[in-house]
């Protein structure tokens, strides 16, 4: 299933580049946004013009349950494996869930582009892919937890565009 999102922060090309690469975002990000319950960077190395990074992700569960079973919220963390490169502005990801049987059924790749939209606005713009590889049989769930999955990742997108726009006015912007 491919996705596309677009979103415009309220910030310069080089104000978002400097806030998404502060150590200090992190922290923030966690602190002011309401869905992420664990944010952690497990590696970020600086390349020249290339940034290589992996972040753990842990989003409150959007299920509490299936059928009878309990479902843990580690179901729902992911590691982020990305690589952005400060030339093009672009950043490449693949999203890998923590949980080894859901790695195995669940993809999620993409690209995610900076623009400059003069007037000290830049646009953000998200281009992916998102497949459950499932047995025949279950066919009909996938296409079900698809777009499910698909949305709740985009809350995540979304309900973290105010807290850039808030860390690029109040940390990046700060004399």
């Amino acid at each position: 299933m491919h996705f596309e999102k677009t979103q415009y922060i309220q910030g310069t090309v080089d104000e978002v580049e400097r806030a998404l690469l502060d150590e200090r975002y992190f922290p923030f990000l966690l602190q002011h946004h309401g869905v992420l319950l664990e944010l952690a960077p497990l590696e970020v190395r600086n390349d020249g013009d290339r940034v290589h990074r992996k972040v753990r992700y842990r989003p409150k569960p959007v299920i509490s349950s299936v059928g009878p079973k309990k479902v843990s919220p580690e179901w729902f963390a992911f590691i982020e494996t990305s690589t952005y490169d400060k030339r093009t502005k672009q950043l490449t990801f693949t999203n890998t869930p923590t949980s080894h049987t859901i790695s195995k059924m669940l993809v999620n790749t993409g690209v995610l582009k900076l623009r400059d939209l003069g007037n000290g606005q830049t646009e953000r713009k998200m281009d992916g892919e998102l497949s459950l590889k499932v047995p025949f049989l279950l066919k009909p769930v996938a296409m079900i937890a698809e777009p499910l999955i698909k949305t709740e990742g985009l809350k995540i997108l979304d309900g973290e565009l105010p807290v850039l726009n808030r860390f690029i006015a109040e940390v990046i912007r700060a004399k």
